[in-house]
């Protein structure tokens, strides 16, 4: 098991700045669920049962993929680990997610997505 902290990726794998994704690999372990798990039903389940561990931020880099959850809302933040402080999105809106909820939750939400920002 690795000793760096986890990132869980949602979406579609990297398609571009494949530098700052070597960097983020260097200092982070990343999970990318397949898009089965990402199904609402599928990936409540998966939170449940902890199967990607205690993942300290979550990251949907591309606008067009990565939501198959549905809405980010209480019933799905409930189910993050603790560990999650920083959810950051591709996007401008933030209308998909609570970001209400998250904040109570020690989360910091980014809807332009600095990917730096955990490097």
């Amino acid at each position: 098991m690795s000793s760096k902290p986890s990132i869980l990726h949602l979406g579609d794998p990297p398609r571009w700045h494949a530098d700052l994704y070597k960097k983020l690999e260097t200092n982070f372990t990343i999970i990318r669920p397949s898009a089965e798990e990402r199904e609402r039903p599928a990936f409540l389940q998966a939170l449940k049962e902890k199967r990607w561990g205690n993942f300290v931020a979550i990251m949907r880099p591309f606008w067009n993929t990565g939501g198959e959850m549905g809405r980010t809302d209480r019933e799905l933040i409930s189910l993050l680990p603790d560990s999650v402080k920083v959810y950051g999105s591709a996007g401008a809106g933030f209308d998909w997610v609570d970001t209400d909820i998250l904040a109570e939750k020690g989360n910091q939400y980014s809807g332009a997505f600095p990917m730096c920002m955990l490097c």
